[in-house]
């Protein structure tokens, strides 16, 4: 089995992935491979499906793949390119934003850190495939709706017992491993010993040697796989670009955003910087929107690093290094079109579902919906940002650590409020090899010696 899951999943989220890229799957299969049909859920839905063996999936899943060959089809919308010069040709203009000093980028710096480390942690009892719907119920049943605080690990009244209890209100002693936090430990680990001059091995290298593989999840998890199965009959530089599509259907979503925030934490005000370095780290195994929900999310928070930054010049950083002609862009224009009619983040939640709740729940496109939808909403008050993240459903630890790193660098370490970080003690916990236990402040001021070392050092 490949390290994503059985071939009828990958096959699944495979068809859903090429539609979304454009590709004719549905012609195309209809005209070679007729007797194998689409499966949404490929997990809870019995069908007659369900007795064909893993290989004929297999060969399913390759048949499928060849659709590539057809090109996208002539009347696909987009224009979605992967290289990163090609990107920033059809971007908008960066917003003007103003440096900091380095007093000032340290208090941000810490911000960011202990911002991504709250949103994540509201998050972590939540992500489970559970929707806003669950969500709601749960809180309510707590008298806790709307979010304000860390939710409860119990609710007598529904009888439902939450996930990770070290992550539930009055449990919380330190910031408990997570692949959202540890993506930004691994990625200072990189930088510490490559600096800037890291290569798409160097990123492999570093996951193995750092996370066991049982802790790897979505398009990584595949990515090392590929990466430990690669073979000595061709160079491995030629067999690690194949990375992008090799039995990789997750390529677009979420896990290049949640990766992509340390190299915005080392380009203060400088959003296409921090774009080119999470492109060239997010470029190992995601593609066209995937891509640019790392670029996005680095570009944010560098504007964020900069003087009194408004959302709206957060977001227009973000927009400024992917093309406008993407999905993504589009899917930004919505939302923040959808809140400014609705002037309810429910009712906005709701067109997000509507629209692109087909998409896997570690999907890239809805989910950085809901990032936008938050951090409009939440109006940089840290408290309603990470909460509506959260309430929102989806991938809630990844959305609201990206969400809890944007703003606690925009406003800055003193402006979030001690509930959030008190009960963290000023400790994390990660599995990587590298770091497995140690303070929030040490891996702020890490950070702050990488970005004085690199600052200067051209991509």
């Amino acid at each position: 089995m490949p390290g994503l899951g059985n071939w009828r999943t990958i096959y699944s989220l495979e068809f859903l992935q090429l539609k979304e890229e454009g590709y004719p799957v549905e012609d195309f299969l209809n005209e070679e491979h007729g007797q194998y049909l689409p499966v949404r859920d490929t997990i809870s839905v019995k069908n007659e499906n369900d007795n064909i063996p893993e290989k004929e999936w297999e060969r399913a899943y390759n048949t499928l793949c060849k659709v590539r060959e057809k090109g996208i089809a002539k009347d696909f919308p987009y224009c979605e390119p992967n290289d990163y010069n090609e990107i920033i040709a059809c971007a908008k203009q960066v917003p003007e934003l103003r440096p900091l000093d380095d007093k000032r980028y340290m208090e941000k710096l810490r911000g960011a850190w202990f911002g991504r480390c709250a949103g994540v942690v509201l998050g972590k009892p939540f992500e489970s495939n559970l929707n806003r719907l669950f969500i709601k119920e749960y809180l309510e049943s707590l008298d806790a709706y709307p979010l304000n605080d860390y939710v409860p690990e119990y609710s007598e009244k529904l009888d439902i017992r939450l996930r990770c209890p070290g992550s539930t209100k009055r449990k919380i002693a330190f910031v408990e491993d997570d692949d959202d936090t540890r993506y930004t430990v691994l990625a200072l680990l990189l930088a510490e010993s490559k600096g800037l001059d890291f290569t798409k091995y160097d990123i492999c290298q570093n996951v193995l040697q750092n996370v066991p593989y049982t802790e790897l999840w979505s398009a990584i998890k595949q990515t090392i796989y590929n990466f430990i199965n690669m073979t000595d009959d061709r160079p491995y530089e030629e067999q690690i670009d194949e990375f992008t599509t090799k039995i990789n259907p997750m390529r677009e979503g979420i896990n290049g955003t949640i990766r992509a925030d340390f190299w915005g934490y080392i380009s203060p005000a400088n959003p296409r910087r921090a774009a080119r370095i999470a492109h060239k780290e997010a470029s190992l195994n995601m593609v066209k929107n995937g891509l640019y929900g790392a670029m996005f999310a680095a570009a944010c928070i560098s504007g964020a690093l900069s003087k009194n930054p408004s959302i709206d010049t957060i977001i227009d950083c973000g927009i400024s290094v992917i093309p406008s002609k993407s999905r993504l862009a589009k899917v930004i224009e919505e939302v923040r079109a959808w809140y400014q009619k609705d002037k309810d983040w429910r009712k906005t939640c709701d067109r997000i579902y509507e629209k692109y709740g087909h998409l896997p729940f570690a999907g890239g496109l809805n989910n950085l919906a809901i990032i936008v939808l938050s951090l409009l909403h939440g109006e940089l008050d840290f408290t309603k940002s990470i909460t509506t993240a959260v309430m929102c459903g989806m991938d809630t630890d990844c959305n609201a650590g990206t969400v809890g790193s944007i703003v606690g660098a925009a406003i800055g370490y003193e402006n979030i409020e001690p509930k959030w970080i008190t009960p963290f003690n000023d400790t994390i916990k990660t599995c990587a090899s590298k770091f497995t236990q140690g303070s929030i402040s040490e891996l702020v001021e890490r950070t702050f010696r990488v970005y004085q070392n690199v600052k200067g050092v051209e991509i």
